[in-house]
């Protein structure tokens, strides 16, 4: 019952655990999964802000420096026009001190000193021939000989400048410096602002602005968590963290490593897709992208070479890293938490379910107690109603003992009584002729009934005395069991006078003789009639109670049947427990048949079985020793009639 009752508890408990532990995973799940992309897109906000900065610093820096190189341009032009040119010279008819190519070198020479930026400044036919050439390399302002001044038609800052004179200043696209159709070394970033010179000698006025320094500038505009590189218009680096990557385009023309396209190609497609500032990932790196030209008032005259792409992007292992250490915390706290609330659910189960058993457990202990006490008053109820029968027993053993002697006494006057009939019927026969006919016949039928009544006085007298001495008797004695089952038979007549459909049949042998007590053979006859009076039949049925007895060997085999409604099995399996009985309501305690077993089975060394069917009747069958040598025990409180 307990262990059944446990794992009903144990089912329960596991039952509630399976079904609220699974929604606390997904509940930590969700909240996991929220909390990686609140912590996620700060991140990437972060970042992005942070490289945006560095595209913002970038692009205004190189924006500042671009327009800085058209501004002094367009100064040495006018500076030129106003002062240097062959035509100006005719006009006003002053012959110059010296040639005027050795007065545009001075001039030439005092620009160049004026901006670290400026590496050289050319007067160049428009057919692409260097007239003058003069060179600055950390402050050195050197002239080129004639015999190395170069054809530059080739070049495309002499192709794509514009037609027309004005104040238009044509800036170059983007690359190093080449001279002789030889890259010059250390790598020197370069654009050329080129403007038109009208006059005697029309041509380019072309300024090469070196950008080492601009880029490294540029290059220190980073942060711990992004950094800048440049791309050209056909993605190839202008400037990469990794300098071997830089200028490919140039220096590696065939070479397609070098090249964007290779190392990201959908970053390649953004760049090309996208007008405004995209944003993508790519190779677990954020990157932040942003179109510009060189000179942005002239984009729809521009080459396509003139188009530049700032790219600022994280470090490879940044979001790797941050999102590794992002998601072992987030795990972790998912872990713990899990395990947190996993474990206060099932302290609270058990909890609960503990103080569920407790109750059950007091619930089933106050059962008990109510069913303890319940017995208790029972067997209470059942002792006061045993208290009273003994009372009872008590006043009828008493009764008897004083009807024994009220027989006795009774003796005396029914034998003067009788010795009187004697003496008058003597008189009478002696003195009767004297009497007429008439007299004589009355006074002889007077005699006769008196002493037909008187013999029955005596009769009856007598049998309730043998009944009474036998259940008062003390010790075993010899006696016939006819007689004793005859004289019970008799103190029946006044009851069935009263239940005329229902008879007793004694059909004992007359001979059989036992050594034992009478008195209680009597008592287990009367209350096993009595039980068949009481039970076996209603008021209106019509029936039998039959006593049989007969002798084998050396044993008593006593029956007593009836042909009554007979008994339920549940009542046959308890009958002769004490305080079993179906008469409650009748005021019958349930004691007859177990004081019959202990007589059978203590008293007489005997037994006693039943037969049963319902609707046929019932059979009692005694079976005791004919020769009972048993102790001398006290009867007295055994005369009495229980039902």
């Amino acid at each position: 019952m307990i262990m059944a009752y446990r794992r009903t508890l144990f089912t329960r408990k596991k039952t509630l655990l399976l079904t609220c532990l699974p929604g606390i995973f997904l509940f930590i799940v969700a909240l996991s999964w929220g909390s990686y992309r609140f912590f996620w897109d700060n991140k990437v906000s972060q970042l992005t802000w942070n490289e945006s900065e560095i595209l913002s610093r970038s692009a205004s820096t190189f924006s500042r420096e671009m327009g800085h190189i058209k501004r002094v341009t367009l100064l040495l032009r006018n500076s030129i026009n106003a002062r240097l040119t062959p035509d100006n010279f005719v006009n006003h008819g002053v012959p110059p001190p010296i040639g005027w190519e050795e007065r545009v070198v001075a001039e030439f020479s005092r620009f160049a000193q004026t901006s670290d930026l400026i590496s050289q400044v050319r007067w160049i036919t428009l057919e692409g021939q260097e007239l003058i050439r003069i060179n600055a390399q950390a402050g050195v302002i050197t002239r080129v000989s004639e015999d190395q001044l170069q054809d530059k038609s080739d070049r495309h800052y002499v192709k794509n400048v514009p037609d027309g004179s004005g104040h238009q200043v044509y800036v170059s696209s983007m690359d190093v410096n080449v001279e002789n159709k030889v890259v010059v070394r250390p790598l020197q970033p370069t654009v050329r602002g080129v403007v038109r010179i009208e006059g005697v000698i029309p041509g380019l006025l072309v300024v090469n602005y070196d950008l080492t320094k601009l880029f490294d500038t540029i290059r220190s505009i980073r942060s711990d968590s992004a950094y800048l590189e440049i791309l050209d218009a056909d993605g190839h680096w202008v400037m990469a963290a990794d300098r071997q990557l830089e200028w490919g385009g140039i220096l590696h023309p065939d070479d397609t490593y070098f090249n964007v396209k290779t190392h990201s190609p959908d970053i390649w497609q953004e760049m090309n897709a996208q007008n405004e500032v995209p944003r993508t990932f790519n190779d677990r790196r954020l990157w932040s992208l942003l179109t510009l030209y060189i000179d942005d008032e002239m984009v729809s005259q521009q080459s396509p070479m003139s188009a530049l792409y700032f790219v600022a992007q994280s470090h490879s292992d940044e979001l790797t890293s941050w999102r590794a250490m992002l998601i072992m915390g987030i795990v972790g706290c998912a872990v713990a938490s899990f395990s947190l609330l996993a474990w206060l659910v099932c302290r609270q189960a058990t909890a609960q379910f503990e103080t569920y058993r407790l109750l059950v457990l007091v619930q089933q202990e106050k059962n008990h107690v109510e069913q303890v006490n319940d017995r208790l008053n029972t067997a209470n109820q059942r002792l006061t109603d045993l208290q009273d029968e003994l009372v009872e027993a008590s006043k009828l053993s008493s009764l008897g003992l004083m009807l024994a002697g009220l027989a006795h006494e009774m003796y005396t006057p029914l034998g003067g009584a009788r010795m009187a009939i004697s003496s008058s019927q003597a008189w009478l026969d002696k003195e009767g002729r004297h009497l007429s006919i008439a007299n004589r016949a009355g006074m002889e039928n007077s005699l006769i009934i008196a002493e037909k009544n008187l013999v029955r006085a005596f009769d009856v007298v007598s049998n309730f005395k043998r009944i009474v001495s036998d259940r008062t008797a003390q010790e075993g004695q010899h006696f016939n069991l006819h007689d004793v089952v005859r004289d019970l038979v008799f103190t029946y007549e006044p009851i069935l006078k009263k239940r005329p459909t229902i008879s007793i049949d004694n059909q004992c042998v007359e001979n059989i003789s036992v050594f034992g007590y009478p008195g209680a053979l009597s008592q287990v006859i009367q209350n096993l009639v009595d039980n068949a009076l009481d039970h076996a039949f209603q008021a209106s049925d019509q029936g039998v109670i039959t006593v049989t007895a007969k002798q084998d060997d050396d044993a008593l085999i006593l029956t007593i049947s009836d042909n009554g409604r007979g008994l339920s099995p549940g009542i046959k399996m308890h009958l002769f427990e004490p305080f079993t009985t179906t008469g409650r309501i009748n005021q019958h305690t349930g004691l007859g048949l177990h004081l019959v077993s202990q007589w059978v089975n203590i008293l007489m060394n005997g037994r006693i079985d039943v037969e049963s069917k319902e609707g046929v009747g019932t059979a009692f069958t005694v079976t005791i020793p004919l020769n009972s040598e048993v102790d001398n025990v006290d009867l007295t409180a055994s005369v009495m009639t229980i039902k």
